[in-house]
Order: C-alpha cells, then structure tokens, then sequence
C-alpha cells in the first residue's frame, strides 16, 4: 500500500465501503487526476467527477451537492435537536454559555442539515459574542491602566463557559498576557511607559488579539 493510498485508508476507516470501492462504483473507468468524491459522513455517495474543471462548472457541482437529500437530517435527529435548542434557549437566558456550549457539543455528535441545527449555531453565536466581549473588556483595561484583576476574571469567566472549544485556548492566552503586562506596570512603576519592553513582549503574541493589550490608551481614545 503506497504512503497515498494508507492516508485514505485511515481517513476513510469509519466507511462500510472501501474508498476504492466507492470510486469504482460511481466514477468508473476515470482516468484523469483529480479523482473527487463527494460523499456523506458514513460514505454515502453525493457526487464527484474526475479530471479539471472550470470554476464555474465546479462551482455548479458544489451546488448539486448542496442539495442533496442526503445532507438532510433524519427526524430522529431534528427531534434530539429541537431538544438541545430548548435546552440552549433557557441557558442562553440564564447567561449559562456553558450550557449553551455543552449541548452544542452533542449536537456535533449528529449528522444531518436542518433548521433545528441553524437555530442551535445562532445561540452558540451569541455565547460567542459574549466572549468576544469579555476579551475586548480585558484588553481595554490592560491598555488604559485599568483594573488588571478584573481584566484576568473576564477572561477566566470564558474559559470556564467554554471547555473543550477555541475560545478556551484563547483564554488561556490571554490570561498570559495580561499576566504580562501586569509585570511591565510593576517594572514601570510610576514612569512613562517602556514602548521597547512592550512592543517585545507584543511579539510573542503576533497574529492573535492579544498583541493589543500591550498598547497604551487613554481611557476616552477609541
């Protein structure tokens, strides 16, 4: 078994058929590279075709397959969901995230569109822009001389709503940031700000948001 086809072995273990198998069936003879299978979860075929295609032919396939009846949830599963939305609804009212959070985690553990599943998600939208809140909240106070402790509390809060998700890894990093600039307000003690210290501290967080709590703003700066 060539280093190729061992990776679609493993990506495809969980099938009931074969990948090749798959391919044989449903583009049989296909000679020209690449070879495209669009398929379900549990190796259900939606489509797929073989050699190039224009963007907009391609395009128009994507979109077949958008619409496949096979993407669709069964109605045990929108039933399982419109449960974990009612669930969420409460939480989301409750200002529980976590809750809101866990049964999202649940509902990854089914398969299938509805609009059951777009409900959940926007709720989980909201839980999200709490967080998003709570971080800018954090990083506002690091940048205005603010109250680093309740800096680090919000932060803590959407690690604690969000286990097991990104938002907690960001938190994590945040939370070692404003850690951070905590000692660069000591080592400034009364004095200007260290532009030098906190630009070099900045790096180490590049490409996240967490570079912006080592800039320095007064309280009414946008």
């Amino acid at each position: 078994m060539s280093p190729n086809e061992r990776q679609w072995y493993l990506a495809f273990a969980h099938f009931p058929a074969h990948p090749r198998q798959i391919m044989r069936e449903h583009l049989a003879g296909a000679q020209m590279l690449p070879f495209v299978a669009l398929v379900t979860h549990d190796g259900k075929w939606v489509g797929g075709f073989s050699g190039f295609k224009q963007p907009a032919e391609f395009l128009r396939i994507l979109e077949a397959a958008e619409k496949s009846p096979l993407l669709q949830a069964s109605e045990a599963t929108r039933k399982k969901l419109k449960t974990l939305v009612e669930r969420s609804e409460k939480s989301a009212a409750a200002g529980n995230w976590k809750g809101v959070m866990r049964n999202v985690q649940s509902a990854r553990k089914l398969s299938g569109r509805c609009p059951e599943r777009t409900a959940l998600y926007a709720i989980a939208d909201q839980a999200r822009a709490w967080a998003n809140a709570q971080f800018a909240t954090a990083i506002r106070l690091a940048q205005t001389g603010g109250d680093l402790k309740e800096a680090l509390k919000a932060i803590s809060e959407v690690r604690k709503h969000f286990t097991k998700e990104p938002e907690a890894d960001d938190a994590a990093l945040g939370l070692k940031a404003i850690r951070r600039v905590e000692q660069i307000r000591k080592i400034e003690g009364e004095g200007e700000p260290d532009t030098e210290l906190r630009r070099k501290s900045a790096e180490k967080y590049k490409d996240t948001r967490w570079t912006a709590a080592f800039e320095v703003k007064a309280p009414g700066d946008d």
